[in-house]
């Protein structure tokens, strides 16, 4: 009996112990790597260069020198202590302080700037923080993260919220750009007149809310909305004016951009209007940055620090404006002045020069003739030469060129819906025919059936040459005797992502129109993907890796009205 006993009371402290053990408390101290927003988690790097993955619930406590903060609040590389139980969060504070308690000692990556990028190329860097404006130098060796990725400086926007971490505190030289993640971009922009404003809680009401969509405004479903207010960026007239003042100044309509997080809208940048308003159209004809002037569609406007422009969802610094750019734009009449409210710079910088000296450049035409890892590019037709896209528009290029096809290239047949080997490619002596399951396919690797025929290149431009990333081969599409090219260029937003039936929604969709050189809003679209050539961020994916893509991608779309239904043959997504 007293045997029984003694196990029983061995049996319960052994399951204690092990209860204590699972649950027993730790304490990391380290630097932010990434955080989570969609699965509430944090990555920290402690000072021995372990990561530890914290999840975050409701009932977390989130400290910021010592005050009530959330999850949303923190940031890339900043320095936090946190209470852990396994792998869940049961504190953080976070400081705003770099490692207030090593007694100078400067570790590795913890002297850091953070702020939205003003300018950036291959040399320099140069953000807007809360001292103002920055700049800082780069090198060979800045590393470049995004989503805990290493990736390169053309994934840097103009508008991206950053954190630069320096290894030397007396060099200006950056180690390491983290990119936010894109939780973190506008999510739109409205207006509305406000009806309640809390100082003490920073909240705003608005009624007779419209929220900007493609081009037109639509009536918010509710009546009413709230905001929270975190940051000062509220403008009366180009002037900064605080909380109180906006108060003071009554039932006032505004425009509002903003950003959504966890169901909760927050007021990036808050503008009053003022006065009658004007839209306009157009690029932008001329501008001059020590005035605040430009000109739009034959009209003379204002512009300030107020001023609400976006790009690519983000929210840049109004001297980030460039003559040519085409623009929609909404301002008042004030004192006799056109004054520009909020300006949207249309396209997309997919197809733009790039901070690392890299462009995306696609060609369409005849695979004149195949080389050692090189791929010539002919006329697509004896009355029309090949093309390359230039600003939204095909222009016939005279002289062939010769571009570098490497064993990361990706071919595609969009006649056969196959991947064609790069080695096959290239030659049929380099590859073992029996590998090629197809009986079509490895026919026309066998014939040199590619050679002679029309296909779209998607190549990378640098200092050291131009590169294919990927090419789709259309001997479906005959233009023996074409003289126009019937090639146009879309743009737009990934909405959802159907991989059962391989297509996507695209919505904030705009066609160019070559004929008025202007982007003209069109309504949503689904669009199958089995005969395109789709890049994520340069990367070629194949079919059964499109679950890479995500909502709110943007995407270059270029199609083909050959066909009943305008084919999609080319598909550049970033992210």
């Amino acid at each position: 009996m007293n045997k029984r006993l003694i196990s029983t009371v061995i049996f319960i402290l052994l399951i204690m112990t092990c209860i204590s053990t699972a649950f027993a408390v730790s304490t990391v101290s380290g630097t932010i790597q990434y955080i989570d927003l969609k699965n509430n988690s944090v990555t920290v790097l402690d000072f021995q260069n372990n990561i530890h993955r914290a999840y975050i619930d409701k009932n977390t406590d989130i400290l910021t020198e010592g005050k009530e903060s959330g999850l949303k609040d923190l940031y890339f590389g900043q320095y936090v202590e946190v209470s852990l139980s396994g792998n869940r969060a049961l504190k953080i504070n976070a400081s705003l302080q770099i490692e207030p308690d090593r007694q100078g000692y400067i570790v590795p990556g913890s002297r850091f700037r953070r702020g939205e990028v003003f300018s950036i190329d291959n040399k320099s860097i140069e953000i807007k923080g809360e001292r103002g404006r920055e700049k800082y130098a780069l090198t060979s060796s800045t590393e470049v993260y995004k989503k805990g990725e290493e990736t390169g400086l053309s994934r840097i926007k103009e508008g991206d919220k950053v954190l630069l971490t320096f290894d030397d505190i007396y060099s200006s030289n950056v180690s390491q750009i983290s990119i936010e993640d894109e939780e973190k971009h506008i999510e739109g922009v409205l207006k509305g007149k406000i009806e309640f404003l809390d100082e003490n809680k920073k909240d705003i009401q608005l009624n007779e809310v419209s929220i900007y969509n493609n081009g037109k405004w639509d009536k918010n479903s509710s009546y009413s909305l709230k905001l929270k207010i975190q940051n000062d960026e509220i403008y009366y007239k180009g002037e900064k004016i605080s909380l109180k003042s906006l108060k003071a100044k009554g039932k006032k309509e505004v425009y509002i951009a903003f950003e959504k997080s966890f169901g909760e809208m927050t007021a990036s940048k808050l503008l009053v209007k003022e006065g009658s308003s004007f839209q306009y159209t157009d690029k932008i004809k001329s501008i001059e940055y020590g005035t605040g002037r430009m000109v739009v569609d034959n009209n003379s406007l204002y512009f300030n620090q107020g001023t609400i422009a976006i790009k690519d969802n983000r929210l840049i610094d109004p001297l980030n404006m460039n003559r040519g750019q085409d623009v929609s734009l909404y301002g008042e009449f004030s004192s006799g002045n056109k004054l520009t409210s909020l300006v949207f710079v249309q396209g997309t910088g997919i197809l733009n020069d790039r901070a690392d000296d890299t462009k995306i450049l696609v060609y369409r035409g005849k695979i004149e003739d195949i080389y050692d890892y090189q791929v010539k590019i002919g006329n697509i037709n004896y009355r029309l030469d090949y093309m390359l896209l230039d600003d939204n528009r095909w222009k016939e290029m005279s002289e062939g060129e010769r571009f570098t096809v490497t064993e990361d290239t990706y071919i595609y047949d969009s006649d056969l819906r196959l991947t064609v080997p790069t080695d096959g490619f290239i030659s049929s002596r380099y590859i073992d025919l029996n590998d090629v399951e197809d009986k079509t396919l490895r026919d026309r690797i066998k014939n040199n059936f590619y050679k002679g025929k029309i296909a779209y290149f998607v190549v990378k431009e640098s200092p050291y040459g131009k590169e294919v990333l990927g090419m789709n081969i259309t001997p479906q599409l005959s233009q023996y005797r074409q003289n126009v090219t019937l090639d146009y260029s879309s743009i737009g937003e990934i909405k959802s992502v159907d991989y059962d039936n391989n297509t996507i929604k695209i919505t904030k969709m705009k066609n160019y129109n070559t004929l008025n050189n202007q982007w003209e809003s069109t309504s949503d679209e689904s669009i199958s993907l089995n005969k395109t050539l789709v890049l994520l961020n340069d990367k070629p994916l194949k079919n059964d890796e499109l679950y890479k893509l995500s909502e709110k991608n943007t995407v270059y779309i270029i199609r083909n009205k050959s066909t009943s239904q305008d084919g999609v043959y080319v598909l550049l997504v970033e992210d």
